[in-house]
């Protein structure tokens, strides 16, 4: 081998590999310090493998399925009762996790357990190189947030070996606890299984609801007794069976009613027509009729005469005797006058009619009198007729009212009584629940309970011998490049040819150097 010193006076490494052989002859000439590497890597392995503290796993399986925790509403909400079962699901699991992820779950574990069992349990395999390794990290750790109570360090050391998971589209939950002893592993596991159904079951459940329903349904319950009462009384003293039956009987009252009040008005409005026109016709119509006509000598008109005859005899007796200034001549020329005058008007002869009543004239009146007698009826009937209207609409209206009263106690007493089943049910479902919870019944069920796995989880020794092996492996490789990097020598005659500029006559293998010599 020739080191090379350039003619620059600095020194050069030697180039990379640039083919199969050359990669070849750099491992073949760094074989020493490869197989240093690799031994001594193997050897860290091992002895990491066999100093390192064993830990052990115990896993449990919870099945959530389908309960009245999913598809139903606690009693004490006043949502609607329509629940999404597919959107819902997802979320219970997501709910689930996220209460397996409680502290409060871990400090249940920590109060039952005990703070110094969980963390011996935790170091028992620990080895004292490795208390040792951590000694100052503990020591830094304390003076940077101060000193940590043992409860604490343990609720953070279960943070780190309880873990959890769910599969993508199932309703199962895997719990997994990790110690350094499988008994330990189980043992806490189950604690934790056990805080958590009773930490499930009190979050599904309101504390108290029971009685708060027993409560308001025995209220309500009385309110609506007294409700029922108040709507019985006020249904006996309408007098009335039920509303709709009242209504038909008076309207059909009622229409009744006011086609009587047309007929009235029609057959009044006839009648004073009717009497119109009779007693038009009967003043036109005579009363009376002429039966039979008789003519005789006026027996006036004859004495009338005789007395005539007579004061005229006295008038010229007188007229005789005296003269005619005498006072009696005169008297009796007058009465002669006069009588002459009243003989004058005297019918000579008189006629003798004899009369009956007109028999029209009567059926007239007889008309009159009936359609008279008839209006009067009617008009009776129609003063009748509005006081039983004025009752009937007297009637409506405090039926009206009594109706407005006896529906809003109606609906009082409906909604009272919706009310009471409600709480009733209500009752009921805090009932169950509360039963539930004492009997610890969800809808999480333990399919798997905490498991005892005698082999150690980790380390894994087959797969963690095989990436040492790997990494020895690599890290031979790469001392024996890093080496070839920063070698200085010449080792190939293309290499002595490029750097001195000189042929090379001939070269000898490493392997035959020594026959040469010896020959």
């Amino acid at each position: 081998m020739v080191s090379r010193t350039p003619s620059n006076g600095r020194s050069a490494h030697t180039s990379p590999p640039s083919s199969a052989g050359d990669v070849f002859r750099v491992l073949v000439r760094h074989k020493g310090k490869m197989l240093a590497v690799f031994v001594a890597t193997l050897t860290l392995v091992v002895v990491g493998l066999i100093f390192y503290p064993r830990s052990y796993v115990s896993d449990a399986r919870l099945f959530v399925r389908l309960g009245k925790e999913s598809v139903s509403l606690h009693p004490t909400a006043t949502l609607s009762q329509n629940v999404d079962v597919e959107g819902s699901r997802e979320n219970e699991i997501n709910s689930e996790l996220e209460m397996l992820r409680s502290r409060v779950l871990l400090q249940d574990v920590v109060d039952r357990l005990g703070a110094d069992d969980i963390l011996s349990t935790a170091s028992a395999g620990k080895s004292g190189w490795t208390d040792i390794a951590m000694s100052p990290l503990n020591s830094l750790k304390t003076w940077l947030v101060g000193e940590v109570s043992a409860t604490e360090r343990a609720i953070d050391r279960l943070e780190t070996d309880i873990l959890f998971s769910s599969p993508r589209k199932s309703h199962v939950i895997v719990v997994k606890c990790r110690a350094s002893g499988p008994q330990q592993a189980q043992r806490i596991l189950q604690a934790f299984l056990d805080s958590y159904l009773v930490r499930h079951g009190k979050a599904n459940r309101t504390p108290g609801s029971h009685e708060f329903f027993v409560d308001q349904s025995n209220l309500l319950h009385d309110q609506l007794e007294e409700a029922t009462q108040v709507l019985r009384d006020a249904k006996n003293n309408s007098v009335m069976v039920s509303i709709h039956g009242q209504q038909e009987n008076v309207q059909a009252q009622a229409n009744a009613l006011e086609l009587a009040v047309l007929a009235n008005e029609r057959a009044l409005a006839s009648s004073e027509a009717k009497i119109t026109a009779l007693q038009k016709a009967l003043g036109e119509l005579p009363d009376q009729l002429v039966a039979e006509e008789i003519e005789s000598p006026s027996l006036a008109a004859d004495n009338m005469r005789n007395e005539l005859y007579k004061v005229q005899i006295e008038e010229k007796e007188a007229s005789s005797r005296y003269t005619a200034l005498h006072p009696r001549v005169i008297a009796l020329r007058k009465q002669v006058e006069e009588t002459g005058k009243i003989f004058d008007e005297q019918e000579v002869r008189r006629s003798h009619k004899t009369r009956k009543l007109s028999v029209v004239h009567q059926g007239v009146q007889n008309e009159l009198w009936s359609a008279t007698a008839e209006a009067a009826a009617q008009r009776a009937e129609a003063k009748s007729l509005e006081s039983q209207r004025a009752a009937i609409e007297h009637r409506i209206r405090g039926m009206n009212n009594n109706e407005f009263h006896i529906a809003h106690l109606n609906r009082r007493v409906e909604l009272l009584e919706a009310n009471y089943r409600s709480y009733t049910n209500n009752r009921e479902q805090a009932r169950i629940d509360q039963a539930l919870e004492t009997g610890k019944i969800s809808n999480v069920n333990v399919v798997q309970p905490a498991s005892f796995v005698a082999s150690p989880s980790s380390p894994q020794l087959r797969l963690t011998f095989l990436l040492g092996l790997i990494v020895a492996t690599l890290g031979a490789m790469a001392v024996a490049f890093i080496a070839e990097l920063f070698n200085r020598s010449l080792t190939t005659p293309e290499q002595i040819e490029k750097e001195l500029g000189i042929p090379v006559l001939f070269s000898v293998p490493r392997g035959a150097r020594n026959d040469l010599i010896t020959n």
